[in-house]
């Protein structure tokens, strides 16, 4: 009996501790609560925002298909059919992203679709996207991709909406008269595919770089153009990168250039372990670098 009433003593605290426990659990439960409630209003209002983007996208898609097939005659230059061509690849874009965050809530939590990706033809369309842009800041902005590439099983949404950021940037941050290069090759050797968007703009400095893909972390940037810039694009860049099982790499150097390199397995494997994640990514970055892509702009 002495032993129990002893072990009574020590386990059980007083009641002003208890009290406090008490108290700091509920405080908890609210603060969790509260959270919640954020979270579930952002959803919706992403959801509702998405489903009223959709309505105007469905007549900009028709409308656009209509004229890139001349269905009420030709068009004139045959360059307007490029553009409406690349108008459409732009919407259609965008109204996958809204059925996304109709699906799940958000654009990055929407469900995988893993496919067969045509990696030319959509390094083509990105660059077309910013074709007009580039040309119109006196950006050189072209591809370079290999001759021929196995087939890339990933989610081609999130790789192109990669793909689409990094140009963007690299285009925001590039002064009249510098470029900017999409490239893409494979290393077969590892299963890799390798994506690289460099460019001769104004780099990032040191003390930004660490914290580059953190919306927000370093305050808004001033393109040469004048554009401002959050970082958010880079922080939905590295975040979907990781998703499909890769990882976005940057390096910079001041009054040089930026280097953004994407590395991809060539098959996603949604059981693929940190390990081996780990062990993929540093063989597969090991064959790009800043300094060759340095030696290749001299």
């Amino acid at each position: 009996m002495y032993k129990f009433q002893l072990i009574e003593e020590l386990v059980l605290p007083d009641n002003d501790a208890t009290q406090a426990l008490r108290n700091a659990e509920g405080a908890l439960e609210r603060a969790l609560e509260r959270e919640q409630h954020e979270v579930e209003e952002q959803h919706q209002c992403l959801a509702e925002l998405a489903h009223e983007i959709k309505t105007p996208l469905n007549a900009l898609l028709g409308y656009a298909h209509m004229m890139s097939e001349e269905i009420h005659g030709p068009l004139g230059a045959p360059e307007y059919k490029d553009y409406t061509r690349t108008i459409f690849d732009a919407a259609t874009h965008l109204q996958k992203i809204c059925e996304g965050i109709l699906a799940d809530g958000s654009e990055d939590r929407g469900p995988m679709e893993i496919e067969d990706v045509g990696v030319g033809l959509m390094i083509d369309g990105v660059v077309r996207m910013f074709a007009g842009i580039a040309a119109d800041r006196n950006v050189k902005l072209g591809s370079q991709i290999a001759d021929a590439f196995p087939i890339l099983r990933t989610d081609a949404r999130r790789l192109n909406q990669v793909l689409i950021n990094l140009v963007s940037n690299a285009v925001k941050f590039t002064p009249g008269g510098g470029s900017v290069s999409v490239e893409a090759d494979f290393d077969g050797a590892i299963g890799a595919m390798i994506f690289v968007v460099s460019d001769s703009g104004k780099g990032i400095a040191p003390e930004r770089l660490k914290n580059i893909t953190q919306p927000f972390e370093n305050g808004a940037a001033t393109s040469p153009h004048g554009d401002q810039s959050t970082g958010l694009g880079l922080s939905i860049a590295e975040r979907f990168a990781r998703q499909l099982k890769g990882e976005l790499r940057i390096a910079s150097e001041e009054n040089v250039g930026t280097f953004a390199s994407v590395c991809l397995p060539l098959n996603y494997d949604a059981d693929q372990t940190p390990a081996d994640h780990a062990e993929f990514i540093d063989a597969a970055h090991a064959s790009v670098s800043f300094p060759s892509y340095l030696s290749k702009r001299k």
